[in-house]
């Protein structure tokens, strides 16, 4: 019994150093109090593991659309748990129905409940791809002190529930399917969905190893259905879940990051924190680092397809993407100097 006993008590250690760095985190903060018609005035009414409900805040898009800087963002937000890309051992597929959603949701519902008891794929997935893990930085910060609990279901439900702010984000599943998460009156989901000019989407997957030969990445036909089906469903979802389902493009959110992060963060229900501010001041005014950093000039970023796709290349994605880019406000490039220096930007409604 005694390596039982030992694997308990570092659990139990480790759940007791997190509720002390997470009630440093949490000094001083603005709690809701009913604003955001969130009534929690108390760290204990939004911690699982006191009985409490957290604030969940979820982002769905696709490859390639701004959500990893978007995902970081809420990540500098005090006492939260990331989910990141939860469906990535999906592999790189869209899920749009069945045989694969209801897994699919019945995974994204597990985790926002800290149940990690069923999840042997997930985990074992993880295990081989620890960027499952490693973008959530309170989480990996432990995994790294402490490997053998990292990927155990009994040392992450416990670990999960002592936070009071839980953010994800999902890029291999299409927008109708998340009404079942905001159905549930129990999670109190918040879902933002992104989108951004498939022109943009296609010129960033050109530059990922994974995406040339796997069609529901690389074919713009199905990027643009996938994004006709989401305006569908963010119409529908808007009426209905008026406070709980938004719709936000990532080029306005580059333009003005400071702007519409701080009207996200109060959709979201999630004060605009000092920290966010330095992530933004740090984050949004140069390019350093990879495809996948995301340390950008925001105010460039989103446009550098008309510089980097030749306009036979627009001309192709235009032509396979005419009404997703009508219906979400994206002009067309008339010939290649056109290209260069226009604004692709107009005006979309979900009304």
């Amino acid at each position: 019994m005694e390596p039982e006993n030992n694997f308990t008590s570092e659990i139990e250690e480790v759940v007791s150093e997190q509720q002390r760095l997470i009630a440093e985190e949490m000094l001083g903060y603005p709690y809701p109090a009913g604003r955001y018609n969130i009534s929690a005035r108390s760290l204990e009414e939004l911690v699982p593991d006191m009985n409490g409900t957290p604030v969940r805040s979820l982002i769905i898009t696709t490859w390639r659309s701004g959500s990893t800087f978007l995902g970081d963002v809420l990540n500098s937000h005090p006492g939260n748990y990331y989910h990141y890309e939860p469906l990535l051992d999906y592999d790189i597929v869209q899920i749009r129905g069945e045989p694969l959603a209801s897994g699919a949701i019945r995974n994204l519902r597990n985790l926002l409940n800290c149940n990690y008891t069923n999840m042997e794929h997930y985990l074992n997935y993880g295990k081989e791809h620890v960027w499952l893990f490693n973008h959530n930085t309170r989480l990996w910060d432990q995994c790294q002190q402490h490997p053998s609990l990292c990927w155990l279901p009994e040392f992450l439900n416990s670990f999960c529930r002592l936070f009071p702010f839980q953010s994800m984000k999902v890029v291999r599943l299409r927008l109708s399917l998340v009404e079942e998460l905001l159905e549930d009156p129990s999670l109190g989901v918040r879902v933002v969905l992104l989108v951004r000019d498939p022109r943009g989407t296609l010129q960033s997957r050109k530059h990922r190893d994974w995406c040339p030969g796997n069609p529901d990445c690389f074919e713009p036909r199905r990027l643009c259905t996938d994004l006709v089906a989401d305006y569908s469903a963010a119409v529908r979802l808007t009426m209905k879940y008026p406070h709980r389902f938004r719709a936000v493009r990532y080029e306005d959110l580059s333009v003005d990051p400071h702007k519409g992060v701080q009207d996200l963060f109060q959709f979201f229900g999630l004060d605009f924190h000092p920290n966010i501010q330095l992530f933004l001041d740090t984050h949004t005014k140069v390019n350093v680092g990879g495809v996948s950093s995301t340390y950008r000039n925001s105010k460039s970023a989103p446009f550098h397809w008309r510089q980097d796709l030749t306009y036979s290349e627009v001309k192709a994605i235009q032509r396979a993407c005419a009404p997703a880019m009508h219906y979400w406000g994206y002009r067309r490039a008339a010939n290649s100097s056109h290209q260069k220096d226009f604004n692709p930007l107009a005006e979309f409604s979900l009304s």
